[in-house]
């Protein structure tokens, strides 16, 4: 088992939360250049830095980490019952007002009393299972497909969880049979990835990581998962062929499962170099590591919202500056909406949150201790 550091007590990550906030960031942006350019021009290579496709498998491998590191690497006890309410509070309330905004947006020409029966009376438009994450159904708000994922992996963490406390190598042989599976399981692998990064944390973070072979071959590693991250965009520019396809769907793998490798590879550098930690502690992206649930929800009703009202300046005599006002407002539109929804929901509903858990009695407890 992983070695319990000296001090047991939790630790936040600073450096993570500014990565996640950079990876907001892709999404963000390749959501805003997508906007603007997909009908003008060849925009692919600008998705090699804004690859918001494949940012979304960091936060799934830094999910299974940062929730899995509390009870695998200082072993707290967790509780499931407490687990699932502290995750729903975290995750559910500010997703749940950014798809009514959604919704309302999407009918804004004619809203009124059919229209809000229709939304929220008679269901016509399968409001309520969007809003609750049901099977996938994402009309209003289409990044909600990574909500519903990253729901899904909150309720099965526990039971990784006790795998992975049961005994750290099963994690690698469960990820071997999930990519063997596909994604039947949800994208399980991406958050069993960062529980094999807590599992390894010690090692991982100890200077007799680079005495090991991975470090030695640390630089084509990082090149080859870079080159795994941008596969997606690759294709793009230059498809990789209908027998690579067929042979891909057969054996169930996707671009996700390539980003998935890779950003676990990113996260273990992260996680070794002090160098790049001391970087991701620049005070402007913890900043935006704070608020990086809020940018990730926010972002695409807020651009959609900052068009509906100045795209028609694009066509104007400076359409140039247009752009650039436009690109400024609706990033500085983003950054205040998210600081809100930060504020306002996140916060005061993590609070209730885990109000509501400490007041609860125990439930099923997984632990080291526990049988």
């Amino acid at each position: 088992m992983p070695i319990i550091p000296p001090d047991n007590s939790e630790k936040h990550f600073k450096y993570l939360d500014s990565a996640r906030g950079i990876a907001a960031l892709m999404v963000f942006g390749s959501h805003f250049v997508a906007r603007t350019f997909q009908a003008k021009m060849n925009v692919h290579y600008f998705f090699f830095v804004l690859n918001g496709n494949d940012a979304v498998s960091f936060f799934f491998v830094l999910s299974g980490f940062v929730l899995s590191y509390k009870y695998v690497v200082l072993g707290k006890p967790l509780d499931i019952k407490k687990f699932y309410v502290s995750r729903v509070f975290r995750l559910f309330p500010a997703y749940f007002l950014i798809v009514l905004w959604s919704a309302l947006y999407t009918f804004r020409n004619e809203l009124g009393c059919q229209t809000f029966k229709d939304l929220f009376i008679f269901n016509k438009y399968e409001f309520w299972e969007e809003a609750f994450l049901l099977h996938f159904h994402n009309k209003f708000y289409y990044p909600g497909w990574t909500l519903t994922l990253e729901m899904v992996g909150s309720f099965l963490m526990p039971f990784y969880i006790a795998l992975a406390l049961k005994n750290r190598r099963l994690i690698p042989y469960f990820v071997l049979a999930m990519l063997i599976i596909g994604n039947n399981l949800c994208f399980s692998y991406m958050f069993a990835f960062g529980i094999i990064a807590s599992c390894y944390y010690s090692e991982i973070t100890g200077v007799s990581f680079r005495e090991t072979k991975w470090f030695k071959y640390r630089y084509p590693i990082l090149i080859a998962s870079v080159v795994l991250f941008s596969i997606r965009q690759i294709d793009a520019i230059s498809p990789l062929g209908p027998s690579y396809k067929d042979l891909a769907a057969y054996l169930g793998i996707d671009f996700f499962t390539y980003t998935g490798i890779a950003c676990f590879v990113f996260l273990v550098g992260i996680l070794h170099s002090k160098r790049v930690q001391r970087f991701l502690e620049n005070r402007v992206l913890v900043y935006l590591g704070k608020i990086s649930y809020g940018v990730y929800l926010v972002h695409v009703v807020v651009i959609n919202t900052v068009y509906l009202y100045t795209e028609q300046y694009l066509s104007g005599s400076h359409p140039a500056a247009s752009f650039a006002l436009i690109t400024i407002l609706v990033i500085l539109a983003v950054v205040l909406v998210a600081t809100i929804l930060h504020y306002c929901i996140e916060l005061p509903f993590m609070r209730i949150g885990k109000h509501i858990a400490g007041r609860m009695k125990p439930s099923l407890i997984i632990g080291r201790d526990i049988d």
